[in-house]
């Protein structure tokens, strides 16, 4: 058994070498809800590929009810005691032991040929730390590339969903961590995985996208949901001031720009909001010092 932190408990033992897993799949979530989306969403059985589920509660209930269709020796729970997504996927990754990590959410639904198809990837590209994919939804459509591009250079247009990013452990357990600003339950409710790559590439590591399908995610995203509110343009205020420090405020007016149509459709608050909250957060984001070198010793010991 892996040596627990007070900050954890885990709901299931080790049932196999973990010499033997090639690929984890870091599922979030919170609370018995949160865990019956788990249990319903589609998780197959595949050769190499192990689910590893971070659940946080507000209190450690021993008689934790984990559905049984998450009694399979190819899934690894634990309970944690905290609050906020991005230390939830900060518990999971100090957690994580697998070569192969593939951030996931509690809904997504997976494939074994799109589970198999990461493993090729990163056998296939040796050089790439990160490997960004694509997901299919009935609800959210994005624009992806049809060509793969690095993701240090990425197309106007293009960016990255949480549940795209798949890494190599070793080049980032210990070494770079979500901001714990970020995320829902945060200071900004969202933006995570753009500062997480921010700092990735700025320690060096080799990120490439690849136009290949891996998971399904039918719901809404955050940004969707967070439209109306003031959050979206003060998050974007704080993730443009670390993505870009010298121009960011050209950027700013660019995207003001960009909201006359969808305020004259009535789906955003005015263009003058859009600025002022924009400004507010940069402001909270300098205020609150929001960008600090992480306290990596609040987490368990890494896995070598």
């Amino acid at each position: 058994m892996t040596t627990m932190s007070p900050y954890i408990s885990s709901l299931s033992d080790d049932h196999k070498k973990e010499e033997s897993v090639k690929l984890q799949v870091l599922i979030c979530t919170y609370g018995h809800e949160g865990i019956q989306r788990v249990a319903k969403a589609l998780h197959p059985r595949v050769e190499g590929v192990e689910y590893l589920v971070s659940i946080q509660e507000n209190a450690y209930d021993k008689d934790f009810p984990m559905p049984k269709e998450l009694d399979r020796e190819d899934f690894k729970l634990f309970v944690t005691l905290t609050k906020g997504l991005s230390i939830n996927r900060n518990i999971a990754l100090s957690q994580a032991t697998a070569p192969l990590l593939l951030i996931s959410d509690d809904d997504a639904d997976y494939t074994a040929e799109g589970l198999k198809a990461v493993i090729e990837a990163f056998d296939n590209n040796p050089q790439a730390d990160i490997i960004a994919f694509q997901y299919a939804s009935s609800s959210t459509h994005k624009f992806y590339p049809k060509e793969s591009v690095s993701l240090q250079r990425p197309p106007k247009g293009y960016f990255i969903s949480s549940i795209e990013i798949a890494m190599r452990r070793k080049s980032i357990q210990g070494k770079i961590w979500f901001n714990e600003n970020f995320g829902i339950g945060a200071i900004f409710p969202s933006g995570e995985e753009d500062i997480f790559l921010c700092d990735c590439f700025a320690h060096g590591l080799n990120g490439i996208y690849i136009p290949k399908i891996i998971v399904r995610h039918d719901g809404t995203t955050t940004t969707d949901r967070n439209l109306m509110l003031p959050s979206r343009p003060q998050t974007k205020g704080a993730v443009f001031l670390r993505l870009h420090p010298h121009d960011w405020t050209l950027r700013m007016l660019m995207h003001t720009l960009r909201e006359f149509p969808l305020w004259m459709k009535g789906m955003v608050p005015s263009p003058f909001s859009y600025l002022c909250n924009w400004m507010k957060g940069v402001r909270m984001a300098k205020k609150l010092k929001v960008f600090p070198t992480p306290d990596l010793s609040i987490y368990y010991p890494c896995h070598e």
